[in-house]
């Protein structure tokens, strides 16, 4: 007979998530693009209350990324204790303009600078599965 581990599970309150999105800077974004979903890894930055979000070399269409609902996730977990965080966003995605331009990130590939205005924000503590991870 397998037993199983209870994972402890701490949920966070909104500013120690804030706290948390401040410490990363590279989350996932979830969206919908051409009625596919699609996961984009992303650099970011807090630009309160707003999440600004660079796509790097991913340029999506105008249609796609503005005031649409989407999905944002970071995490971090310590390889040594098998414990980490997670924080997930969800919230409406916008493209800033300056002077009627979107603005990009300055890469050398040009990439769009997005924010997200959270609706949702939430996250948690966790500990590794230690059959998973071996711990």
């Amino acid at each position: 007979m397998v037993s199983f581990v209870e994972s402890s599970t701490d949920d966070l309150d909104e500013r120690e998530c804030w706290e948390l999105l401040a410490l990363a800077s590279v989350g996932r974004l979830a969206l919908s693009v051409k009625a596919l979903p699609a996961i984009l890894p992303v650099q970011y930055y807090l630009d309160r209350p707003k999440l600004a979000i660079c796509l790097g070399q991913h340029r999506l269409p105008e249609a796609s990324n503005n005031d649409i609902v989407v999905a944002f996730a970071v995490d971090s977990i310590d390889g040594f204790t098998g414990s980490g965080w997670t924080v997930q966003v969800q919230g409406v995605l916008e493209v800033p303009l300056v002077g009627g331009v979107p603005t990009d990130c300055g890469q050398t590939v040009p990439g769009q600078v997005v924010h997200l205005e959270p609706v949702i924000i939430n996250g948690h503590r966790f500990t590794l599965c230690p059959f998973i991870a071996g711990f």
